[in-house]
């Protein structure tokens, strides 16, 4: 492989690759424990060094230009399980209290079927009298909307029943950012502010968040009693916080865990 002329065989370009990554890693880990000793020692609390965003990421608010104002002729409220890869990210940076926490609480509520599990919208819109677009509206460490839509065995759905063409996707998203704030809107948080809230709140300005509804949806009673540790809260913040402003230098997700 030649770079900027120069003739490089492709066994060293593979050792530079492997060796930057992990040189990145090791990097980020040693950041994250410096980190949380840093902010023990000046006694700052968990919840005041959050890096927020006020506005959506570019290819967001470029779907919003594109398509936001189409009317919204369906709403379908979807939740699928976590996925493996999320939870094994769970487990590690709770050292598995994660895991232990579900099968306790399954215990005490005698419901094996219990998972924790992801809420997101999708969102139909008329474009013309015979053509329609999906999106998708969620939030992982920051609100997304993304044409990147799938349903899987394990994905459940419910029809919101909104009256046809009276709401715009625009309409929708503004009037639940102006109810509840840019950083309640646009960040996330795992307890207090999670894809649930996003779409409870997004329910609430459709007036469709009913008991039914609520009950698909909501796990309050799990993330209530769900309790980490400030190290790993540390680490959840840190690692979002560092997706949040790389994602706002290059304008768009990357990456979409779903």
């Amino acid at each position: 492989m030649k770079i900027y002329g120069i003739e490089i065989p492709f066994v060293y370009l593979k050792w530079f690759v492997i060796g930057l990554t992990l040189t990145l890693i090791l990097g980020l880990i040693v950041w994250i424990v410096c980190g949380f000793y840093i902010f023990k020692w000046f006694k700052i609390s968990i919840n005041n060094y959050n890096f927020y965003l006020n506005e959506y990421h570019t290819d967001c608010a470029d779907l919003l230009k594109k398509y936001g104002d189409y009317p919204i002729k369906r709403i379908y409220l979807v939740r699928h399980p976590i996925t493996k890869f999320m939870e094994t990210c769970l487990n590690l940076v709770t050292l598995y209290k994660f895991k232990q926490e579900v099968t306790r609480y399954k215990k005490k509520n005698n419901n094996e079927a219990f998972f924790p599990f992801h809420t997101m919208l999708y969102v139909e819109l008329k474009i013309s009298k015979n053509k329609s677009k999906f999106l998708l509206i969620d939030k992982n460490n920051c609100v997304r909307i993304s044409t990147k839509l799938k349903i899987l065995n394990e994905y459940e759905m419910r029809d919101i029943r909104v009256k046809k063409y009276k709401y715009t996707l625009n309409e929708v998203m503004e009037k639940t950012r102006k109810r509840i704030g840019n950083d309640k809107f646009f960040n996330w948080e795992i307890y207090k502010n999670n894809c649930q809230i996003l779409i409870k709140e997004i329910l609430i300005t459709l007036k469709k968040f009913t008991k039914t509804n609520e009950k698909f949806m909501c796990q309050n009673g799990f993330a209530k009693e769900m309790k980490m540790s400030d190290f790993s809260l540390h680490i959840i913040r840190s690692l979002t916080n560092s997706m949040n402003l790389l994602e706002n230098v290059v304008g768009t997700a990357i990456w979409m865990p779903g």
